[in-house]
């Protein structure tokens, strides 16, 4: 059949034979195929004016059809209609990311139907159905602020929103340390730092669109992707808001880019989020290297002792230095081969402040050392070798009542007490906070 206006690519005999009759009796020359696998060919070779495709078929479905033809060079200005029973606004949203022209969900109107298509194919309407605008933003008050009148030029303050590891089951017993997953936020008078995306994030989000509306811009550091760390990025309230600015740093991880881990948690339908965000989002891939955060905050990386890549990060705040590294693990006795323990220590030496990975105890440490995570001994050691000023255990085992916790910790200030070290143990737990105060400003 050749000088087809349109091609029909539905499995579904009733569906597929409706829609061709209506076209057909308004005069277009139409091709019905039910076997989305002969649909590229036929498309390429006939090049119709229109594609109208149902998603849900098996063989190739009709989002995978849409992509091809707009991705060949030869079919891409041809115009493609997703017609399918799953409206769902995702859905919709995926399928204009596709590059479809228009989306109809079934059952259509059968009256304007025809209408419809004659005024997509001429090119004249304007009514293509589009990602509903964002929520009109609220008018700010004149008497915000633009800065955190809660902290002082000379103050850091670190919050926890999440401690813990994901672990193998979600843990239903309560806990004084809490439950989620690594989140933790630096705040100074300008600026907010946040430090991993787990399931912490979410509360997170919520304290900045409620009481810290002074933080417009954002910077939100990925240590790296493994799934307690990123968890919680589709739940970040803030996303949602064109008022923000979102600037998002992780590793440059040969396996999955960074770009690829937003995509696929902000503007894939297997996203939770019911749309895309509509804050401002800068990505950036980063190495070991030196950046310049702001005009207050410095900043360095390191890659971490850990499976997979994973970045320490290390800040100078107005010579306020602290380093984060939630996944990391210092080995108890280093060797010729193992020097991590000496460039970790080279880069942290004197600090302000360190939070660091925590996962084990002693006890569980003898069994599982070299898996990538450290112990509250051999962290102590390390902190008090390298005159780490104040130690925050983070990444705490999922697996761990209080009672083992509390243990835990009592062995670290034992250590302390008995080395006489000036070194600071503190544990936050979720939703506390700690504040800092940077000397010689």
């Amino acid at each position: 059949m050749e000088n087809v206006d349109i091609i029909i690519i539905d499995d579904d005999p009733m569906s597929g034979e409706l829609t061709k009759d209506l076209l057909t009796d308004d005069g277009w020359k139409v091709l019905l195929i039910d076997e989305s696998l002969k649909a590229i060919e036929e498309i390429k070779r006939i090049k119709p004016k229109l594609v109208i495709t149902d998603i849900m078929m098996p063989g190739i479905n009709g989002m995978e059809i849409c992509k091809r033809i707009k991705s060949m060079a030869e079919t891409k200005s041809i115009k493609v209609i997703i017609l399918s029973g799953k409206s769902y606004e995702s859905e919709k949203q995926r399928a204009f990311a596709l590059g479809a022209d228009y989306f109809i969900a079934k059952p259509y109107n059968v009256e304007t139907f025809s209408k419809t298509i004659k005024e997509i194919i001429e090119n004249n309407s304007q009514s293509k159905v589009t990602p509903p605008p964002p929520p009109s933003k609220q008018k700010e008050s004149a008497e915000d602020p633009t800065f955190n009148p809660e902290i002082d030029e000379k103050q850091v303050r670190i919050s926890a929103y999440g401690i813990r590891s994901l672990g193998k089951k979600i843990e239903t017993s309560e806990s004084k340390y809490g439950r989620q997953t690594l989140s933790v936020s630096i705040e100074t008078k300008n600026d907010i730092i946040i430090l991993d995306a787990g399931t912490g994030l979410y509360e997170l989000g919520m304290d900045i669109i409620n009481n810290k509306k002074y933080y417009k811009t954002i910077w939100l550091f990925l240590t790296h992707f493994h799934l307690d760390n990123i968890i919680g990025l589709p739940h970040f309230l803030p996303f949602l808001d064109s008022s923000y600015t979102i600037n998002i740093l992780g590793p440059n991880d040969p396996e999955k880019s960074l770009k690829e881990i937003i995509k696929s948690n902000l503007y894939s339908s297997f996203s939770p989020i019911p749309s895309p965000p509509k804050a401002k989002i800068n990505l950036y891939e980063i190495l070991e290297e030196n950046y310049e955060i702001s005009s207050d905050i410095k900043m360095a990386t390191m890659y971490s002792n850990h499976p997979t890549t994973t970045m320490i990060y290390l800040f100078n705040i107005k010579g306020f230095k602290l380093a984060y590294a939630p996944d990391s693990e210092i080995w108890e006795q280093s060797t010729a081969f193992q020097d991590y323990n000496e460039r970790l220590g080279k880069f942290t030496s004197n600090f302000d402040l360190l939070i660091h990975d925590c996962y084990y105890d002693d006890e569980d440490y003898q069994n599982y050392h070299h898996k990538g995570h450290s112990s509250i001994s051999v962290l102590l050691r390390f902190a008090i070798r390298n005159k780490i000023k104040n130690l925050i255990p983070i990444n705490i085992n999922s697996d761990y009542d209080d009672n083992r916790i509390d243990k835990m910790l009592l062995t670290g200030e034992n250590i302390l007490k008995t080395s006489g070290a000036a070194t600071k143990l503190t544990i936050l737990k979720e939703k506390e906070s700690a504040v800092f105060n940077i000397s010689g400003t």
